[in-house]
């Protein structure tokens, strides 16, 4: 039993040290921490946005460095066969084509000749309009064609 005293003492403890109760709510569902589906979902929406951007830029680079490819090898090739005409090939109207080693596909035009005289009597000049066209296999898109035109002069007057 205790006596009076520390029952009093105790009593006094109490009501000091009563637990405090707070006065504000709790707090709603909205306000509580974490993301909500709509925002992870939006979150999601923007990432794909921005990743399909990035792939199709990496697409159009990878499209464009082809292209680029496309075009110098058939350059070179076009103009070292527009090069030749009239020393290795004989410089004749009309149309021939082929395929290059490396599976391009060529077309040469050879326009109507003209030929001139040479005022000291010399000998003959002979101008060709020439249009060499050069494609991809297949069915290729329209930026992959390349047409170089020139006049080929053969300047020996042997037009075979």
């Amino acid at each position: 039993m205790r006596s009076p005293l520390e029952r009093s003492f105790l009593r006094e403890a109490r009501r000091v040290f009563r637990p405090v109760r707070s006065r504000t709510r709790p707090a709603p569902i909205t306000a509580r921490r974490g993301f909500a589906l709509i925002e992870a979902l939006a979150a999601f929406l923007i990432l794909a946005l921005v990743l399909g951007g990035l792939l199709q830029g990496v697409g159009l680079g990878a499209r464009n460095e082809s292209r680029g490819d496309f075009l110098l090898r058939a350059a070179r090739q076009g103009r070292s066969q527009i090069e030749a005409l009239g020393v290795e090939t004989p410089l004749v109207a009309g149309e021939t084509s082929g395929r290059y080693s490396d599976g391009l596909l060529w077309s040469l035009t050879i326009g109507a000749c003209r030929t001139a005289s040479d005022r000291a009597g010399l000998g003959e000049t002979v101008a060709c309009a020439v249009a060499l066209t050069i494609r991809r296999p297949g069915d290729a898109a329209p930026g992959d064609r390349l047409t170089l035109q020139t006049v080929k002069i053969d300047a020996s007057g042997t037009q075979r």
